[in-house]
């Protein structure tokens, strides 16, 4: 009878021990990432947010976890895709009240809140009010924008959630205005897709949105005094971006020189990248990451960029490119790119910055926070 009764106890005990391994293992994190709904995720052109939180997403599917994307319904993903919109708003000309669409984003994950075990924004404030919810679950903000009083006063309003930044001088940033920075996270990128080339062509290259806190006006200048060929690719957004255009960039664009491609999809950037001698990056504000510098250097292009923001944390001075302060600095860095070991801007980015770390930080955070 003890036999049976041990042989019983036995069988029960390994048949729950089981289910209950079973149950743990699966149970990964139900995680809900917000996109803005500007442009779709991938970006077609233009769009470093979107395309690192591609990045994001997919590695995390490919991770085994259960993750829901709000974003734009001309997003692609492997993911559970929800639409608060059927097109990116900037693809969409004539539009009398975008904002409206970020409602309805807002309302959209209101609806699930409960099926999420974290919610991860990229989308700035807007998703901020989902905080007043009482059974709002912990809820994460990686911020990719430079900060500012109003940005700040928001945070302020809705204290109960983490912020993540994308740099030690973009989390020093943040802390100044009294907000606490719970990880500083870099983006990352899927280094296999840019083709690396030692042997490039004489162009530089300039590839952004065509405003001044991006520098297109400073790079037109430094390229024309260097007596190097310019290839400008990069898009215009909204009515101030385009005055600046017509007035100041579009006369210049037509010197000798200078070409201008417009925007240009994944494939062709990479094109662009990997044949230039060098990619400039006169970037005119504190620069949070700078995600296309990571781009140009996993392709083996040297980067010469202004000591502004992160920049001194992605580019290596005189190993991975040139950090400098001035224009004359960058005129003379651009006669140096010869100097630069490509194959160091390629390693890198390997070493520092792929998707697989950015992707095991998050995995890191969301534990913390959970």
């Amino acid at each position: 009878m003890n036999w049976r009764l041990t042989a019983l106890f036995h069988f029960y005990y390994v048949t729950v021990s089981y289910f209950v391994t079973m149950d743990t293992m699966e149970k990964k994190t139900r995680i809900a990432q917000i996109a803005p709904l500007w442009i779709p995720v991938p970006p077609r052109t233009y769009g470093g947010i979107e395309l690192m939180l591609h990045n994001l997403t997919e590695e995390l599917v490919k991770r085994g976890y259960p993750v829901t994307l709000f974003a734009s319904g001309d997003s692609e993903t492997r993911a559970r895709l929800i639409p608060a919109v059927a097109k990116g708003l900037w693809l969409q000309h004539g539009l009398k009240n975008p904002h409206a669409a970020v409602l309805r984003e807002l309302r959209c994950v209101f609806d699930r809140i409960s099926e999420f075990d974290i919610i991860h924004n990229h989308f700035n404030f807007f998703l901020f009010p989902l905080l007043l919810k009482e059974d709002c679950p912990p809820f994460l903000t990686t911020i990719h924008r430079p900060m500012d009083d109003l940005f700040a006063d928001a945070i302020k309003a809705y204290p109960t959630h983490a912020l993540s930044a994308l740099s030690e001088d973009h989390k020093k940033s943040i802390e100044s205005f009294g907000i606490k920075v719970e990880a500083v996270i870099p983006n990352g990128i899927d280094v296999e897709r840019y083709t690396y080339n030692e042997s490039p062509g004489e162009y530089i290259l300039y590839l952004s949105r065509l405003n001044k806190e991006k520098g297109i006006v400073t790079a037109l200048e430094v390229a024309k005094a260097a007596g190097k060929k310019l290839v400008v690719a990069g898009n215009v957004v909204g009515g101030e971006e385009w005055a600046q255009f017509l007035y100041e960039v579009q006369p210049q664009l037509n010197e000798e020189g200078i070409k201008f491609v417009g925007q240009v999809d994944f494939a062709e950037k990479v094109e662009l990248m990997r044949n230039a001698a060098a990619f400039l990056f006169p970037i005119d504000r504190r620069e949070p990451f700078g995600l296309v510098m990571i781009e140009a250097m996993a392709c083996g292009t040297p980067v010469i960029a202004f000591r502004k923001g992160s920049v001194p944390e992605v580019v290596e001075d005189g190993v991975t490119g040139f950090v400098v302060d001035t224009k004359e600095e960058m005129i003379r860095a651009i006669g140096n790119v010869g100097k630069i070991n490509r194959a160091a801007c390629r390693a890198a980015v390997e070493k520092n910055f792929t998707i697989e770390q950015m992707t095991a930080r998050y995995e890191e955070l969301y534990s913390k926070i959970v």
